[in-house]
């Protein structure tokens, strides 16, 4: 996960009741689905962003990916959700609307996991269904293995490797395996310029995002189903775009080179690993994933890549409904 154009995008999802809303300062805005919005004071003065959308009876919190995104790439592809489910975002540390924060202790795996037990305990809810996308899902697993109890379900979208070696090494030639010299190069200036955090940054990202997040798609040729995503990485404030590299090199740094294959035998929630075919990372890293739980689910998705809820919504959301609904009726006898 530390090449050096490494942004994995991901989510996390957690249940609640929406009444547990009405701890903290909020603001609501008229909305198709009634949009509650405030802040969780974490750890070390960090301030979470968070907003509540949907009219569900059950509630999933979402974590999005990156590290050092938002979820204004994700919120609006996972609408069909709120048809079912109350959801909850908010912005991890140092990424949307959060609390800035730009050194390595600040920016250590530990405090992510933190934040989001920060989170569980602002909204009073005993055990979590998470639901993370890309580094959300691996998020995701490590606060299950830091707080086994305190999850129900856990839906890894996507998730990044579960081991360093060799999967970070294939990341970058993966999702740039499309791309002649001419879009190589463009893309190399692109980047230098994004991380240098110059000029105008908003376009800057969006002309950088265009180009590299085609290579998470099924057929990256293929624009009409690529201009169907909704979600917009370059939505976020400013000064989170700005402190997007510091943040994802941060992140990745206090991870070290990593192996968890053995990490969660003893964790037996339900699992669902759920991507598509051609993923930016071989099928062999999602297969490990599922077979590292005792109680987890592989499910591939035809003709889909790393957004797998943005090319193939009807199967995704149906595979996802299904899989929550067989834990309901489990355990309501």
């Amino acid at each position: 996960m530390r090449q050096s154009i490494s942004v994995y995008l991901a989510g996390i999802i957690i249940a609640l009741p929406l009444f547990f809303i009405a701890q903290g300062c909020v603001r609501k805005s008229e909305t198709p689905h009634e949009k509650v919005e405030g802040y969780i004071q974490s750890i070390d003065d960090v301030e979470l962003y968070y907003r509540v959308t949907g009219s569900g009876p059950d509630t999933l919190i979402v974590l999005h990916g990156g590290p050092g995104l938002s979820i204004y790439y994700l919120e609006p592809d996972l609408e069909p959700l709120t048809e079912k489910y109350t959801v909850i975002y908010y912005d991890q540390r140092s990424a949307g609307r959060s609390t800035m924060v730009v050194d390595s202790t600040s920016l250590h795996i530990d405090k992510y996991i933190a934040d989001l037990e920060e989170v569980r305990r602002y909204f009073g809810i005993d055990r979590l269904t998470l639901f993370g996308h890309s580094w959300g899902a691996v998020l995701g697993a490590r606060y299950v293995r830091a707080h086994p109890d305190n999850v129900s379900r856990l839906i890894m979208v996507s998730p990044g490797p579960v081991r360093y070696d060799p999967y970070d090494a294939m990341f970058f030639p993966r999702v740039t395996a499309w791309m002649d010299s001419t879009e190589l190069t463009q893309l190399e200036s692109l980047h230098k310029t994004f991380v240098e955090g110059e000029g105008d940054i908003l376009a800057v990202c969006r002309e950088f995002t265009d180009l590299f997040k085609r290579g998470y798609f099924y057929d990256p040729f293929d624009l009409e189903t690529f201009n169907r995503m909704r979600g917009d990485i370059c939505s976020a404030p400013e000064p989170a775009l700005r402190n997007t590299w510091t943040v994802n090199a941060l992140t990745l740094q206090s991870i070290g080179e990593w192996d968890w294959r053995n990490d969660y035998h003893d964790i037996d929630i339900p699992v669902l690993v759920i991507t598509g075919v051609r993923d930016v990372f071989p099928v062999e890293n999602f297969q490990e994933w599922e077979a590292a739980f005792p109680n987890a689910q592989l499910m591939l998705l035809d003709r889909a890549g790393h957004y797998p809820h943005v090319e193939r919504p009807e199967e995704f959301f149906q595979r996802v409904w299904e899989f929550l609904d067989d834990y309901y009726m489990n355990n309501s006898r």
